[in-house]
């Protein structure tokens, strides 16, 4: 026991390798917004965010750590996920222990799961879909423990607690959770499956989170997320280039299983509900139609996860090799950086230093996490910037809306406009970075769309276009221009 708590111990120590890489655009904006937040900003009147409320907050402690100790937040994201990782192990093995698992099953769980729970991410690492993914990771294991006709303990009910706030973080993840539970009901032909301490718990702090939102976020849930639902939802890539990954890594993990478990592709097999997960991230990395690499990796690790966790005979050499191939390429994909973005750092330092930053764009990596790699100061009232405001206008011009919708469009492209002025009438931005692309796909003039704004039009006059790097133009204040107050 304890050699496999100190290769756990050596696995969580490799995160010092890929340190460098975990600021990722979405964690910067979080950690960036909480700290608005904890300087006095209000949710919804003064900072807006896409995703539901949980989505943000669990970086407050984080933000908040960061503040009492002076540690950097994104140091402290890294320990603190690397706790949830070894809690999350912890739970697993506890409930094995308490099935009565042989101890080579359960030093091959501890060393697998830590591998693709702490390196897997790569640049996915700290981000929403990799901390629900380690909560939701255990109630699998439960749920594959009780596959086999065993009893996981009273633990199970820390389990549940992990998948009710992995749905409360995303509720795509109840597609994850559900599916072999759903499984399970058909194997059996009974409910019961539904109704253990796990799945209870679950659907409590599901519910419990929700009767939250309504009471206390009342003004996300009937203001601001009607926009989401009406100009940011409907955005997706078309289904054929989204459905190759899921047929990918669900055919190379099956693939894998008949190598190297034969005996374990049927019905009865503990392997099921693992598959079964990876099935449930597929399907949810499909309805959320985006493409982006860190919406699969529920998919990726579950995939990687169900033939890992049953070797069953001595692998060839070839077997192997193909095996560490497959899971580099996962790795690969899920720390591909998003496509289109000149390095800006150095560009913008050189103009200002520490400078007030706002970007004119539909993506939220072009000002994260830049603007925590320059030591600057984000200007802006959402991070996503003008992504609901893309969202409406490729559907105005991709469709043929209703009156009533696209009243609702240009409700939500008026929002949007009269927030990009309050952020540069009362941000005084040093430096505002415009792109040139909508949603990464269509060449548009955002700079043209910010000054049909007759007011907009008379703050951004205040600003000199200095450079135009690929996509991104580069514009900065010119301070002997007298500014209106």
């Amino acid at each position: 026991m304890n050699q496999r708590w100190m290769i756990v111990a050596a696995i969580l120590a490799a995160l010092c390798i890929q340190t460098p890489i975990v600021l990722n655009a979405d964690l910067g904006c979080l950690l960036t917004t909480n700290e608005k937040i904890l300087d006095g900003a209000t949710l919804g009147v003064d900072v807006f965010e896409l995703n539901p409320p949980l989505s943000l907050y669990m970086y407050m402690p984080a933000a908040k750590l960061a503040r009492m100790t002076g540690v950097a937040p994104e140091l402290v994201v890294i320990i603190l996920v690397m706790i949830e990782i070894v809690a999350a192990l912890l739970v697993i093995d506890r409930a094995a222990a308490a099935a009565k698992s042989g101890a080579r099953e359960r030093s091959l769980s501890t060393w697998s799961l830590a591998l693709l729970l702490a390196i897997l991410p790569g640049a996915v690492f700290g981000q929403r879909e990799h901390i629900a993914v380690v909560a939701l990771t255990p109630f699998v294991a439960i749920t594959a423990l009780r596959w086999r006709g065993f009893d996981p303990g009273p633990v199970a009910i820390l389990a549940g607690v992990g998948a009710g706030l992995a749905m409360s973080i995303k509720p795509f993840f109840a597609l994850v959770a559900g599916l072999p539970i759903v499984l399970g009901m058909v194997r059996q032909r009974s409910f019961r499956p539904l109704f253990t301490p796990e799945t209870s718990t679950a659907a409590i702090i599901a519910i419990g989170y929700g009767a939250v939102v309504v009471t206390a976020f009342s003004d996300y849930l009937f203001t601001y997320a009607p926009m989401v639902t009406e100009a940011y939802l409907p955005i997706r890539n078309a289904l054929g280039s989204l459905v190759l990954i899921p047929i990918a890594v669900i055919g190379a993990s099956i693939a894998f299983l008949r190598l190297v478990a034969p005996r374990d592709l049927k019905m009865g097999s503990d392997v099921v509900p693992w598959l079964a997960a990876s099935i449930g991230g597929g399907a949810s990395f499909l309805l959320q139609g985006k493409g982006w690499p860190y919406m699969a990796f529920a998919l990726c690790m579950f995939g990687i996860a169900a033939p890992l966790l049953h070797i069953r005979t001595k692998l060839r050499a070839s077997v192997m090799i193909g095996g560490i191939a497959t899971i580099v390429l996962i790795a690969l994909y899920l720390s591909s950086p998003a496509p289109g973005f000149p390095p800006l750092e150095a560009r913008v330092q050189a103009l200002v230093k520490h400078p007030r930053l706002l970007t004119i764009t539909d993506h939220v990596g072009l000002g994260h996490p830049l603007v925590r790699q320059i030591d600057g100061t984000w200007v802006g009232s959402s991070c996503a910037a003008q992504l609901l405001a893309a969202g409406a206008i490729l559907r105005q011009s991709s469709s043929q809306p209703t009156q009533a919708e696209q009243a609702k469009l240009d409700g939500i492209i008026r929002f949007e406009r009269r927030h990009l002025l309050e952020d540069v009438r009362n941000g005084r931005p040093d430096v505002i970075l415009v792109d040139t692309y909508l949603l990464s796909s269509f060449r548009f003039d955002w700079l043209a769309w910010a000054n049909s704004d007759p007011e907009l039009q008379v703050e951004l006059s205040h600003y000199r276009e200095v450079e135009d790097v690929g996509r991104v133009r580069i514009f900065v204040d010119q301070p002997d221009l007298e500014r209106p107050r």
